[in-house]
């Protein structure tokens, strides 16, 4: 939802390209290459790197100003600029960009994980604006927004044909502004609502619960990692801890659930590690090219439980500090991990303010975990005519073996190799088609208008035909992928003289209706977990704590941490082998 936006050039980067500033850069790049230690030999190194700096940023100035002054058309030669500057860095890594005003705002709010706005997350659906969660606690929910909303009109100004983009930038503003919304709901009639902006603080703790009955195993899942994820999971542990003192019954293991987490602040990894792991244990080194640029990072605080069994689980969209954490609880022999080799994100961003409210996110060091590994995955460079990088090859590394504190063997490769290796279900075509029109959503908009409880199990058989019958007002027709290879047969077909497209269409008929007799099992083959997805998100609908139980209750990674972490033997037997 808070994802960077695009580089489009900001209003404060407009203007006339400073063309004596390019001449002005080739002086810095002497300064920098005037520092370097006087090593014998290196002077002439150092002579001819300055000579090609200097020499590049004179061409750059002079293909500027041939393109400003004789390029047929007239050109914005600011925007030029920046748009050099953006090929530039793409030269490097994904992850060393350029950010523009906008954008830096964008980043610090991803760092906080807090904004100015009302609590809620949006998403375009069927031509209009619904509010897809709402968080407890801030304006949204307390003036009475709930998930399946749409919102039709901010301030008097109408949503039609308005991006995502534009939507959120309506919602935010000052804290303690006001914002007017119309908002229409399935089943009553349209309302407005004014709302004060505050300043919204998210939990990075998605859910926290006891899972699998009485048997004392919590399930706490995180979404990201930001300046204040260590003391949302502390307030998570210890509301289990107290929950389950108050059940009388005692907290025998923790799963914790860092699937899709996209990472955040290297030292919130260290803290979230640090309430697992004893005091001054070794979470994680960066390496880079100066001695500044080097560092370990080990735990300060007092664990909340440094032996309590625990089971991480990661899957190929854990990245960053979530391989962090994932990393070190694996080379401390601290927990089990669970799930697919993680991301591969192992490099180190630094926030560089530059003038005119404009930053630079540079990658300066790489993250190893405590046995040594690279948690960074090397893809291999694009190589090209004008390679900036040394050459590497993808996969350098994978056969490294390295060594747990209990000298276990673990491998490089990048990433995080999980000690028991259990994929995500892959959903059906037909699941992904209806989730990708948003379908499953609107409908459960409209179960929540008319059903004021949750659906329970005598429910099946009407919400089916309640779902069937929404998807033929919709007029959905789901193609499968047989469809969509038949349909490229036609169009060759066409092509065909007469009497060869005529012998060939009687055995595209055939094939159509074999095709169709396909395409009715293979919806039949998913209905049940159709329904499942369906009966989730509805539940979602109600209350977000309902669906997530609901979904890990037949989660086969969350089943299988279960299963180990119930099994004190088999635990310990994973952490020695």
């Amino acid at each position: 939802m808070r994802q960077l936006h695009s580089k489009t050039p900001s209003a404060e980067r407009m203007g006339t390209a400073p063309f004596g500033s390019l001449k002005a850069v080739a002086f810095i790049a002497a300064g920098l290459f005037a520092l370097g230690t006087a090593v014998p030999g290196a002077a002439s190194t150092r002579d001819d790197r300055y000579f090609e700096t200097v020499r590049s940023i004179d061409l750059m100035g002079d293909v500027t100003r041939e393109v400003a002054e004789n390029y047929v058309d007239t050109v914005d030669i600011s925007r030029l600029l920046y748009s050099g500057i953006d090929g530039m860095l793409d030269t490097l890594d994904p992850y060393t960009v350029f950010l523009d005003r906008e954008e830096s705002r964008e980043l610090g709010d991803l760092t906080s994980n807090q904004y100015a706005g009302i609590g809620i997350t949006i998403a375009a659906l069927d031509g209009g604006i619904y509010v897809t969660s709402v968080e407890k606690g801030w304006p949204a929910e307390k003036a009475g927004l709930r998930t399946g909303d749409r919102i039709s009109v901010i301030n008097d100004v109408r949503l039609a044909g308005k991006s995502l983009d534009a939507v959120r930038e309506l919602i935010r503003g000052n804290v303690g502004s006001p914002v007017t919304l119309q908002i229409q709901r399935q089943g009553t009639e349209s309302f407005t609502c004014r709302l004060v902006r505050e300043e919204v603080r998210l939990s990075t703790v998605g859910h926290a619960a006891f899972i699998g009955g009485n048997g004392g195993i919590a399930y706490i899942s995180m979404t990201s990692f930001a300046d204040r994820s260590g003391a949302d999971l502390r307030g998570a542990l210890g509301q289990l801890q107290r929950e389950a003192a108050g059940r009388s019954f005692k907290m025998r293991g923790i799963i914790l659930d860092l699937r899709e987490n996209p990472g955040g602040l290297l030292d919130a990894a260290v803290d979230v590690t640090g309430s697992f792991v004893a005091k001054g244990s070794p979470v994680v080194s960066i390496r880079g090219r100066s001695a500044g640029a080097s560092r370990s990072y080990a735990t300060t605080g007092t664990p909340f439980d440094a032996s309590i069994p625990l089971a991480v689980l990661i899957n190929a969209r854990s990245a960053s500090a979530a391989e962090i954490v994932a990393g070190a609880v694996q080379d401390l022999d601290r927990g089990v991990i669970v799930g697919e080799r993680s991301f591969g994100k192992g490099l180190v961003q630094s926030v560089i303010r530059l003038p005119y409210e404009n930053a630079l996110k540079l990658t300066t060091a790489k993250y190893y975990t405590p046995s040594g590994r690279l948690i960074q995955k090397e893809a291999g460079n694009a190589h090209g005519a004008r390679d900036v990088l040394p050459r590497k090859n993808a996969g350098d590394g994978t056969a490294e073996v390295f060594r747990t504190a209990r000298n276990r063997k673990v491998y490089g490769g990048g990433g995080i190799l999980p000690d028991i290796q259990a994929a995500d279900p892959e959903p059906s075509l037909y699941l992904e088609s209806l989730e990708m029109k948003g379908l499953l959503f609107l409908h459960a908009a409209l179960w929540r208008a008319s059903h004021p409880l949750p659906p329970v199990s005598s429910d099946s058989t009407a919400l089916v035909q309640s779902f069937s019958g929404f998807l033929e007002e919709q007029g959905f027709t789901y193609r499968s992928l047989a469809d969509r290879k038949l349909e490229e047969l036609k169009k060759l077909l066409s092509g065909e003289n007469a009497e060869e497209a005529k012998r060939a269409m009687a055995a595209y008929r055939t094939m159509e209706v074999e095709i169709a007799a396909g395409r009715e099992r293979e919806i039949g083959r998913a209905s049940r977990e159709v329904y499942t997805a369906l009966r989730e998100e509805i539940l979602r609908h109600y209350d977000e704590r309902l669906a997530v139980m609901a979904e890990v209750s037949h989660d086969p990674m969350v089943l299988k941490a279960i299963e180990i972490l119930s099994s004190p033997r088999s635990y310990r037997k994973l952490l020695s082998r």
